[in-house]
Protein backbone atom coordinates (compact mmCIF):
# COMPACT_ATOMS: atom_id res chain seq x y z
CA UNK A 1 0.00 0.00 0.00
CA UNK A 2 0.96 3.53 -0.96
CA UNK A 3 1.64 6.47 1.57
CA UNK A 4 -0.86 8.79 1.55
CA UNK A 5 0.31 11.52 3.36
CA UNK A 6 3.76 12.06 5.06
CA UNK A 7 6.13 14.19 6.79
CA UNK A 8 9.53 14.70 5.03
CA UNK A 9 12.49 15.68 7.97
CA UNK A 10 15.34 17.25 6.03
CA UNK A 11 18.19 17.69 8.20
CA UNK A 12 20.97 20.57 5.74
CA UNK A 13 24.08 20.42 7.85
CA UNK A 14 26.39 23.47 6.50
CA UNK A 15 28.86 23.51 8.84
CA UNK A 16 32.07 21.80 9.35
CA UNK A 17 30.97 19.62 12.85
CA UNK A 18 30.52 16.06 13.00
CA UNK A 19 26.72 15.43 14.29
CA UNK A 20 25.84 12.18 15.34
CA UNK A 21 22.47 10.24 15.37
CA UNK A 22 21.96 9.31 18.86
CA UNK A 23 18.04 8.02 18.14
CA UNK A 24 14.19 8.82 16.48
CA UNK A 25 11.35 7.79 17.55
CA UNK A 26 7.68 7.89 16.11
CA UNK A 27 4.39 9.05 17.71
CA UNK A 28 2.56 7.64 14.48
CA UNK A 29 2.90 6.41 11.14
CA UNK A 30 6.02 5.34 9.89
CA UNK A 31 9.39 5.39 8.75
CA UNK A 32 9.39 5.41 4.90
CA UNK A 33 11.58 4.13 2.39
CA UNK A 34 14.46 2.90 4.76
CA UNK A 35 14.92 6.11 5.79
CA UNK A 36 14.82 5.66 10.01
CA UNK A 37 17.26 7.57 11.20
CA UNK A 38 20.26 4.87 12.98
CA UNK A 39 22.05 5.54 15.92
CA UNK A 40 25.44 6.44 15.81
CA UNK A 41 25.54 7.16 11.98
CA UNK A 42 26.67 10.72 11.40
CA UNK A 43 25.16 13.21 9.94
CA UNK A 44 27.28 14.24 6.58
CA UNK A 45 27.41 17.36 5.11
CA UNK A 46 24.29 18.42 2.64
CA UNK A 47 21.27 17.30 2.88
CA UNK A 48 19.94 13.93 5.16
CA UNK A 49 16.38 12.68 4.32
CA UNK A 50 13.75 11.14 6.81
CA UNK A 51 10.46 10.38 5.77
CA UNK A 52 7.24 9.62 8.14
CA UNK A 53 4.67 8.43 6.33
CA UNK A 54 0.77 7.30 6.88
CA UNK A 55 -1.02 4.97 4.81
CA UNK A 56 -4.23 7.22 5.06
CA UNK A 57 -5.48 10.79 5.40
CA UNK A 58 -5.84 10.43 9.28
CA UNK A 59 -3.31 8.62 10.91
CA UNK A 60 -1.41 11.26 13.25
CA UNK A 61 2.39 11.55 12.18
CA UNK A 62 4.76 12.84 14.60
CA UNK A 63 8.34 12.17 16.43
CA UNK A 64 11.89 13.19 17.57
CA UNK A 65 14.78 12.95 16.21
CA UNK A 66 18.03 13.87 18.65
CA UNK A 67 21.46 14.63 17.19
CA UNK A 68 24.90 15.30 19.10
CA UNK A 69 27.15 16.81 18.02
CA UNK A 70 30.97 16.27 18.32
CA UNK A 71 31.86 20.06 19.67
CA UNK A 72 29.26 18.81 22.45
CA UNK A 73 25.13 19.56 23.43
CA UNK A 74 22.55 18.36 21.56
CA UNK A 75 20.33 18.86 18.77
CA UNK A 76 16.16 17.96 19.13
CA UNK A 77 13.63 18.38 15.91
CA UNK A 78 10.45 17.42 16.93
CA UNK A 79 7.30 17.58 14.43
CA UNK A 80 3.26 16.68 14.90
CA UNK A 81 0.48 16.21 12.38
CA UNK A 82 -2.45 15.25 14.29
CA UNK A 83 -5.44 14.30 12.73
CA UNK A 84 -7.54 17.63 11.37
CA UNK A 85 -5.11 20.07 12.26
CA UNK A 86 -1.94 21.76 10.43
CA UNK A 87 1.82 20.01 10.68
CA UNK A 88 4.70 21.97 13.35
CA UNK A 89 7.84 21.16 13.34
CA UNK A 90 10.84 22.71 15.35
CA UNK A 91 14.55 22.28 16.39
CA UNK A 92 15.99 23.10 19.58
CA UNK A 93 19.73 23.15 20.24
CA UNK A 94 20.66 22.74 23.88
CA UNK A 95 23.87 23.95 24.95
CA UNK A 96 25.67 23.65 21.31
CA UNK A 97 29.45 25.19 20.77
CA UNK A 98 29.83 27.30 17.58
CA UNK A 99 26.98 26.56 16.08
CA UNK A 100 23.46 27.81 15.65
CA UNK A 101 20.34 25.87 14.13
CA UNK A 102 16.73 27.10 12.52
CA UNK A 103 13.82 24.80 10.64
CA UNK A 104 11.16 25.73 8.50
CA UNK A 105 8.02 23.78 7.64
CA UNK A 106 6.91 24.48 3.99
CA UNK A 107 4.31 23.59 1.68
CA UNK A 108 2.17 22.94 4.65
CA UNK A 109 -1.16 22.81 2.19
CA UNK A 110 0.00 19.98 0.46
CA UNK A 111 -0.18 16.22 2.21
CA UNK A 112 3.33 15.89 1.37
CA UNK A 113 4.85 18.46 3.90
CA UNK A 114 8.46 19.31 4.20
CA UNK A 115 10.24 20.24 7.66
CA UNK A 116 13.84 21.72 6.87
CA UNK A 117 16.24 21.75 9.80
CA UNK A 118 19.71 23.70 9.31
CA UNK A 119 22.30 23.18 11.13
CA UNK A 120 25.57 26.19 10.47
CA UNK A 121 28.19 27.03 11.98
CA UNK A 122 26.93 29.98 14.68
CA UNK A 123 29.70 32.76 12.79
CA UNK A 124 28.37 32.12 9.35
CA UNK A 125 25.02 32.70 10.20
CA UNK A 126 26.17 36.09 11.93
CA UNK A 127 27.80 36.80 8.62
CA UNK A 128 24.88 35.68 6.70
CA UNK A 129 22.37 37.86 8.50
CA UNK A 130 24.77 40.88 9.30
CA UNK A 131 25.66 40.59 5.27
Amino acid sequence: MSVVRSLTVVVNNASDAQIAVNYGSLTGGDWENNSAPVPGSIITAGQNTFVNGAQDAFTVIGGTILLSPASGGTISINWTWPRGSGVTGSVTGNSLTGLAVTSAVINTQSMNPTLQVYVTDAASLKAMFEG
